[in-house]
């Protein structure tokens, strides 16, 4: 287990998760990285630990390049178990290590672990921390994603390492963008932001204000999840699309997520395709039946229409609605134009729930669609002049 230099004596230690195929409810299907980085300086400097079950892959590599006793600083940029699990394993093989984190990160490792004997340093933004020939300088980001959430960068080197920002759970045999399908890697990236930082949006917007105040001159980005943004057209790139994802600004697309049981919701849903298309409208459609929330998500950055498909079962959500809207609510996303319509056969009125979780989010909305059984050519013309007034929002 070897650990791979990514700038002169800056060592990745991380392991992949070849295996990895869900994580919090987000499908990965390519699995994931849990990225760790080794600064070789005259204080040796260790940044994030791994998820437990790979620790031993992590401190072998680190092995391969310094013993443990020789380890100045451990740098906890977040505290979440992906990242934290095997720190506990770290700090019994260095003891003397001070552990380099915010408030927040302290109080969370305290409260996961029995801290009896570790040594803090506590940083918040605008810190840092000499370390030989480099210089570390802090950025706390809370609540980007968790309160204890950090970035650090590496001055002479022109590094950030920022923990779950600008990762993908995306596991290849490269270690850097430059090396794998640039689209593939950005479509990660992309699914990584919408189904981990949505809800976060005004965070990600501060941090990229604040790293700017702070004159942070970046040509590489070192996330915690999979691969390493390098070279200035590469970081570039993934910072414009996270301002571009923060901003919550939309491209007048829509995306329609339905499920159907004998097909009247999907007529109503291909129906509400084709309305759309004809305005010119760009569209995405999803059957939950056969896709999964999380490949999904990605479509709602852009996205200014949303519409919504439910077959009434039980006189109720169908339970794959059901799912899908707590997802999306707990991602919240910002500034859509709601639609809620589908199908019954005993007792209307199933769709208002959705139609409670637009306003609850905060969107404007047009009045829900129902119809009984299966909809005839008259109730599909309806629908039809249902959609054009919808669009009109």
């Amino acid at each position: 287990m070897k650990a791979i230099q990514i700038k002169k004596d800056i060592y990745w230690v991380g392991v992949k998760d070849w295996n990895l195929r869900e994580f919090h409810g987000y499908t990965t299907p390519r699995g994931s990285t849990y990225n760790a980085y080794l600064i070789m300086d005259e204080k040796i400097t260790l940044v994030d630990g791994v998820k437990h079950h790979l620790s031993q892959e992590n401190l072998s590599r680190i092995q391969s390049i310094i013993d443990f006793s020789k380890i100045d600083y451990l740098v906890v940029n977040h505290v979440e178990m992906d990242h934290s699990g095997n720190i506990p394993d770290i700090m019994r093989r260095a003891p003397q290590a001070k552990i380099i984190t915010n408030n927040a990160g302290k109080m969370a490792l305290e409260a996961h672990f029995d801290t009896t004997g570790w040594q803090f340093e506590i940083i918040k933004t605008g810190d840092s921390v000499s370390i030989g020939s480099r210089t570390l300088e802090f950025m706390t980001t809370p609540m980007l994603h968790w309160p204890d959430s950090m970035m650090t960068y590496v001055k002479e080197d022109k590094l950030l390492l920022p923990n779950d920002g600008f990762g993908q759970h995306f596991c290849s045999d490269a270690l850097f963008v430059k090396d794998a399908p640039f689209d593939v890697v950005m479509e990660h990236a992309k699914s990584y932001y919408a189904n981990i930082l949505f809800p976060f949006g005004a965070q990600a917007d501060k941090a990229l204000k604040t790293a700017g105040d702070l004159g942070l001159d970046i040509e590489m980005i070192a996330p915690s999840h999979g691969l390493i943004w390098s070279g200035k057209s590469e970081v570039e790139a993934i910072l414009n699309n996270y301002a571009k994802w923060a901003s919550g600004a939309n491209e007048g697309k829509a995306v329609i997520v339905y499920d159907s049981m004998w097909g009247a919701t999907a007529t109503l849903a291909e129906t509400a395709m084709a309305e759309l298309q004809a305005a010119g409208i760009p569209v995405s459609k999803h059957c939950l039946a056969i896709e999964d929330v999380s490949e999904i998500m990605p479509d709602f950055l852009d996205a200014k229409y949303i519409l919504i498909g439910n077959p009434t079962v039980n006189n109720q959500l169908h339970h794959r609605v059901a799912g899908f809207m707590a997802y999306m609510r707990g991602l919240a996303p910002k500034n859509k134009v709601g639609l809620a319509f589908g199908s019954y056969g005993w007792k209307p009125g199933v769709v208002k729930q959705i139609q409670q979780a637009f306003d609850d989010l905060g969107w404007s909305s047009y009045p829900p669609f129902e119809e009984k059984y299966t909809p005839k050519s008259d109730v599909i013309q309806k629908f039809r002049e249902h959609i054009r007034e919808y669009i009109k929002l």
